[in-house]
């Protein structure tokens, strides 16, 4: 997941990932400091495995962010959505649907200027359906990421966050595309919408 941390909820709730999903308890010296209910629906053009295709999503998400003890922001986001993905060169599409939650667990400071978040995805991040539906594959259960952020001496602004890395620390359940290395829907996707 490539951007800052308000990124990576986006990415999560969207993509195909989203998006992604947990439900544990914050820390009780966490104070909340935002929260927000969406319910997101919009078409538009892409490119999905290299095929031009139309795009309808149908998001509900809710956000809540809260201030840990350490002055960082810990962020949950919980939903579900509908992705229709359709190519207009031959009427066929295919489906995805999330739901869930993504929850940063920890955030430390690693004294250098970056941080380590441990995040939680939890519930199901990826279905994948065919027109006749029949499921393709799907993701299901828990996997904690850790990433590495450069913080850029903003510790509450979020936006200048910097992706240095990141790996996953437990996975639990099936999970066929994660296990894919992020191929596996490319390899569905492609045959069923030519």
């Amino acid at each position: 997941m490539v951007g800052g941390r308000g990124m990576r909820l986006g990415t999560l709730s969207v993509v195909v990932a989203c998006g992604l999903l947990l439900a544990m308890v914050q820390p009780a010296a966490a104070q909340p400091i935002e929260r927000s209910h969406d319910h997101i629906v919009e078409t538009f053009e892409d490119v999905v495995c290299d095929i031009p295709v139309m795009i309808t999503i149908d998001v509900i998400e809710n956000i809540h962010v809260r201030l840990a003890k350490s002055g960082f922001p810990l962020f949950q986001a919980s939903g579900r959505g509908r992705v229709t993905i359709t190519n207009p060169a031959t009427g066929k599409s295919i489906t995805t649907r999330f739901t869930g939650t993504t929850k940063d667990l920890t955030v430390v400071d690693n004294g250098d200027g970056t941080i380590t978040v441990r995040t939680a995805v939890t519930g199901v991040p990826n279905e994948v359906r065919l027109a006749d539906g029949t499921v393709a594959f799907k993701d299901v259960g828990r996997v904690v990421f850790v990433t590495v952020l450069d913080y850029n001496g903003t510790p509450t602004d979020t936006e200048d966050d910097e992706f240095i890395s990141q790996t996953i620390e437990s996975v639990s359940g099936p999970h066929p595309e994660l296990e894919s290395g992020f191929t596996l829907f490319c390899e569905v996707a492609v045959p069923a919408l030519t």
